[in-house]
């Protein structure tokens, strides 16, 4: 074995055993019922939680801004003439020109992040300002693109959809839609700190429709949509810790592997939490539980449990029914809202370990809808291949009057509605939406919410197809290095709340930390970025 193969393993058993050790609960008992808070986390705690909710319609005009805001900067790009040529390089309207594409990061920020945080800290004044503000880019757009008659995909570059006749093909539509997700919760999760932050969009305790409550299954949901069973990507063949693919136990040894840093980051966050006494509102996850290792464990058992993607979906609802049963008809439901916690591991982090399985069956939904929208896209392919023919498709290839591209949205908002009406009525009739317990209501939710958004990123790559490339250059900075703008943002979140007190930061400075806060972060996502391309560069080179 080698000495990185060692290495891991050791890494890898520190991991478990921080995870399993029964450590001493500092400062994870929440404040008395009624109490009046001491310290300044018993504070912290009872200002982000305990919140009453909102209504589906203001979360999904809330996130609706960032999708918006991506057609808005597309759109912008063809107001000014920009667009892409044949070897994707970024010209201007006369073509003499080649711009560089970092040209566009800042408007890339100011259209995607700055409208986002005004969504989030002001939704009745800063949400209608930068709707309408985005809208007016929008109507420009149109008008400039109604001038030309050759706004279509040159030769040789890809749709939104990305190369439709090649299974496995990176997707611009998934890769927009990630990178933005990502971007939004790392506004949120500042924000949230801040008076300024409405607290009906936060997290909700029991029962309740937050914002803040959007995160974790969309996390959950946009890894299931890119994984390599929704691709179809055949499993890997690599030796993993010195264990061969013909061994034993080769299946869990590539789950550890590929979980691995998402249990080591679960455990540095959670030792840092009680080193530093920081806010943990213990009916998030439970006293030692934290979102890291929610992920570490559905991506373990997505892995473990191998299902044909094409019965993903029905495995997923079947999972779902079967822990709402559980929920509503065994007592499990009560349990996890109860205010007693035994001593044993599983009991102080009850509301963690008893929601894995919605969790789960949202992975497994998500790994279904991923593998139908890529069987889709090559049928799409199909479809406009043979009916056209190859010349002629490529001359309407991206222009508005592509009619099969259309027709695949349709469909994809088709499905939104579906889970919208399944959502609403388990909302309604079976049980309230629940974060805390990843219930079915929750879970439907969080599949209506998210395809509702990729239906967003569609359509605004579709109305202006070759401007400034497939998806704007923030977005994909974002997307290949997502792990480094989450850890980033959680960074910056750990420093401002150990450094200052933000319940008594006025609005004005609110908002000034939370531009500050997403500036770093996107900064290091593009520096990070930029070293590890001149790295490979140099590695070619030689």
């Amino acid at each position: 074995m080698t000495a990185r193969g060692y290495a891991l393993r050791i890494a890898l058993m520190a991991a478990l055993l921080l995870i399993m050790c029964p450590l001493p609960a500092w400062g994870a008992k929440a404040a008395a019922k009624g109490a009046i808070p001491s310290t300044k986390r018993e504070r912290k705690e009872a200002f982000v939680s305990g919140n009453d909710g909102t209504t589906f319609t203001e979360v999904s005009a809330i996130v609706a801004i960032v999708p918006l805001g991506a057609a808005a900067r597309r759109a912008l790009d063809v107001a000014r003439g920009i667009r892409m040529n044949a070897k994707g390089e970024t010209i201007t309207g006369s073509g003499a020109k080649v711009t560089s594409a970092a040209h566009g990061i800042v408007a890339d920020f100011v259209f995607l992040v700055v409208p986002a945080v005004a969504a989030m800290m002001s939704p009745e004044v800063g949400m209608p300002a930068a709707a309408g503000i985005l809208s007016l880019v929008l109507h420009v757009g149109f008008r400039s693109i109604a001038k030309r008659d050759d706004w279509s995909f040159p030769d040789g570059v890809s749709s939104t959809f990305g190369d439709e006749s090649k299974p496995h093909a990176p997707r611009p539509y998934l890769a927009a839609y990630r990178a933005a997700m990502t971007l939004a919760t790392a506004v949120a999760i500042l924000a949230i700190d801040f008076h300024a932050f409405p607290r009906r969009l936060g997290k909700t305790r029991h029962h309740g429709i937050g914002l803040m409550d959007v995160g974790s299954g969309s996390f959950v949901l946009a890894n299931a949509l890119v994984s390599r069973e929704a691709r179809g990507v055949p499993p890997t063949k690599e030796c993993h810790f010195g264990v061969e693919p013909y061994c034993l136990g080769y299946n869990l040894v590539v789950a550890l592997h590929n979980t691995l840093p998402l249990l080591i980051c679960g455990t540095v966050r959670a030792v840092m939490v009680y080193a530093f006494d920081y806010q943990q509102p213990v009916e998030e996850y439970g006293v030692y539980w934290n979102f890291f290792f929610t992920l570490a464990a559905v991506c373990a058992a997505g892995q473990l449990v191998k299902i044909p993607p094409k019965f993903s979906a029905l495995a997923g609802a079947l999972v779902l029914a079967a822990h709402q049963h559980f929920l509503t008809n065994r007592g499990i439901g009560e349990f996890i809202r109860g205010d007693t916690r035994g001593d044993d591991w599983h009991l102080l982090n009850k509301e963690g370990a008893f929601s894995l399985p919605g969790y789960y069956a949202l992975y497994l939904m998500g790994v279904g809808v991923g593998n139908l929208l890529e069987r889709s896209v090559l049928a799409l392919h199909d479809a406009r291949t043979s009916s056209e023919g190859d010349k002629a498709s490529k001359a309407k290839h991206g222009k508005a009057g592509d009619k099969w591209a259309w027709q695949w949205l349709m469909r994809l908002g088709i499905l939104a509605g579906w889970f919208w009406g399944a959502a609403l009525a388990c909302h309604s009739y079976v049980e309230p939406v629940s974060r805390q317990s990843a219930n079915a209501a929750y879970v439907l939710w969080m599949m209506a919410f998210n395809v509702q958004t990729l239906c967003a990123f569609v359509l605004g790559a579709l109305l202006f197809p070759s401007a400034f490339g497939r998806t704007a250059k923030l977005l994909d900075v974002c997307n290949r290095r997502l792990l480094v703008v989450f850890l980033v943002a959680n960074a910056s979140t750990g420093i401002v709340n150990v450094s200052t007190d933000t319940m008594e930061m006025t609005d004005v400075e609110a908002w000034v930390a939370v531009f500050v806060h997403m500036a770093a972060t996107c900064a290091a996502a593009v520096a990070v970025d930029s070293l590890l391309a001149s790295l490979k560069g140099k590695v070619k080179a030689e």
